[in-house]
């Protein structure tokens, strides 16, 4: 009875050794990976066009976004980047990958990928006109998904003409790029004039008609808008909600659903400010929204921007103090 007793008690220590050490195995192969997020916004074109990516990534085992080298398409968001709220990983306007890390003092030197590249397809009637990627770095684990208000990431190396992004990803960070496209202006054909029937000297036919000149059509050059500001919790006092852009005429300022300011001209370095006081709102979520109207001649509607920060309790907000 002792004897078998025995036995039992080295089977299951065994059986327990063994199953720590996979897990074991399997959380240090989850400490190298980061996160990479890929997101379409389509600015002024058709909501239902598509846009062709081919990624070349190496994934997690545990494989998030699917196949790191299988194509996707992905259409364009109907917001701007600053005002980019669909969830992680949110079809059909981005889409996020699981990678094994390639940067950083935690990520082991041997077995890195040579290349963690996301490429866009070129797409007819539109241009690639910009990619602009930012992150979030975690600790034990990954930190929120980045949003336009987080630090722009220097690991990111952009080629616009070929719509290509290199980048480098540490181990718990997670980057998010946001590639615009906006439609290309099309040119109408212009239809040369009618050359003038020959006639005798002494012929009494009318006299041809003057030649017809070819007017180039106008240039339309769209409006644009993005809005930048506090979010999470911030840790000073003075923040501002900023939008920035071209042919913007007119900005208005709502702060939780009441209008506190509108601006017809930009009041800081080409910028549209609004000066906010966190210590002045009460604690817990607080909204920005912003209407933003455009020059009549850019053709372009109305925005309406959005961003979110909160007053947290536990939030040491210290103020800035200047000269």
């Amino acid at each position: 009875m002792t004897i078998r007793a025995s036995r039992g008690v080295r089977l299951l220590t065994a059986a327990a050794m063994a199953w720590l050490g996979l897990a074991l195995c399997a959380q240090a192969a989850h400490a190298t990976y980061g996160k990479v997020t890929i997101a379409k916004v389509n600015n002024g074109g058709t909501a239902s066009d598509t846009f062709a990516f081919t990624p070349a990534l190496t994934l997690s085992p545990a494989k998030i976004g699917g196949s790191g080298t299988a194509p996707f398409d992905l259409t364009g968001a109907p917001n701007t980047p600053s005002t980019d709220t669909s969830p992680y990983d949110a079809p059909p306007y981005e889409k996020t990958f699981e990678v094994l890390c390639n940067a950083g003092a935690n990520c082991p030197a041997t077995g890195r990928p040579s290349k963690t590249t996301v490429t866009e397809l070129p797409k007819t009637g539109y241009t690639l006109t910009d990619i602009s990627c930012r992150y979030t770095q975690g600790g034990s684990t990954f930190a929120g998904e980045p949003t336009t208000g987080s630090s722009a990431t220097t690991d990111a190396t952009v080629n616009l003409a070929n719509g290509t992004v290199d980048l480098k990803v540490a181990v718990h960070e997670w980057v998010k790029c946001w590639y615009t496209n906006t439609p290309t202006p099309t040119t109408p054909p212009v239809t040369p004039p009618t050359p003038p029937t020959p006639t005798t000297a002494n012929s009494s036919a009318p006299a041809p008609p003057a030649p017809q000149i070819a007017v180039s059509p106008v240039r339309v050059r769209p409006g644009s808008a993005r809005l930048s500001g506090p979010h999470g919790c911030p840790t000073t006092s003075a923040v501002a909600a900023s939008v920035s852009g071209r042919r913007i005429v007119k900005v208005t300022f709502y702060v939780d659903g009441k209008k506190v300011k509108t601006l017809t001209h930009a009041n800081r370095n080409g910028r549209w400010v609004l000066p906010m006081n966190v210590k002045r709102f009460s604690f817990g979520t607080h909204r920005v929204r912003v209407t933003v109207q455009f020059a009549k001649s850019s053709q372009t509607k109305a925005k309406t921007l959005r961003l979110s920060f909160s007053r947290c309790h536990g939030a040491n907000v210290t103020p800035k103090f200047t000269g």
